[in-house]
């Protein structure tokens, strides 16, 4: 039942455009590519360089040239976010505001629900839309289990990525469910986004793994039962 992939690779994590184009080419399958900067950590010297607008217009020089669907994954490492993760954020936002391409974040797997919520204030002064946002790893978070943060994060109108349902990074899917039902019966299911935040060889169906259908083949039965 899966009809297309998102790549929310980044620069910074050394995204092949080139092989994403052969493997749709060749395979009939769409794929759509995404891509921005990720993380602090991962940030070529560049980006400390050069400023907000700067960032701005190469990223919408890359977008152009690569044909991006989407800004992402667009990450923070921690609360308050680094200067630079900041930069980042905003010159995204920016960016989006001129092409009209979607947001996806990125938050830590270890869980962080301030995270999410500052990125979301950054976001908003810079007058984006919401709608047009997906606040990543929502699903990781372990303190939080009637989902506050992610209905505080609906009621402002972002969509909450539950993108990593079908693996175990921080937590068992049992308890991603109970903060997805939390938001369903809060009567947000409208802003839930399913993803797997599939990345590794060994999950590929060569290797035994469940593959790019995590979230359908893995999660969606669960929900359902549930």
């Amino acid at each position: 039942g899966i009809s297309c992939i998102v790549n929310a690779g980044t620069v910074d994590l050394g995204m092949n455009v080139d092989h994403l184009r052969e493997i749709a080419t060749k395979s009939g399958f769409p794929i759509v590519v995404a891509g921005g900067y990720y993380l602090h950590r991962t940030y070529r010297p560049e980006v400390g360089e050069k400023s907000e607008d700067q960032l701005v217009e190469k990223l919408v020089a890359d977008a152009t040239a690569q044909r991006w669907g989407a800004l992402g994954e667009i990450g923070v490492s921690q609360k308050p976010m680094f200067p630079d993760e900041q930069k980042v954020l905003r010159a995204v936002c920016k960016t989006h505001l001129q092409t009209g391409i979607p947001i996806l974040t990125h938050n830590p797997h270890t869980g962080c629900g301030p995270c999410g919520l500052e990125q979301a204030d950054v976001i908003e002064s810079m007058k984006v839309d919401p709608a047009h946002v997906a606040i990543g790893h929502l699903a990781d978070i372990t303190d939080d289990p009637r989902a506050e943060t992610h209905k505080n994060l609906a009621k402002g109108g972002f969509c909450l990525g539950f993108d990593t349902v079908g693996r175990r990074i921080t937590q068992p899917d049992s308890k991603k469910l109970e903060m997805l039902l939390a938001v369903i019966n809060a009567g947000y299911e409208d802003h839930i986004l399913l993803g797997s935040d599939f990345a590794t060889e060994d999950e590929l169906k060569a290797n035994h793994g469940n593959g790019f259908g995590t979230a359908i083949v893995m999660f969606v039965p669960k929900m359902r039962a549930a």
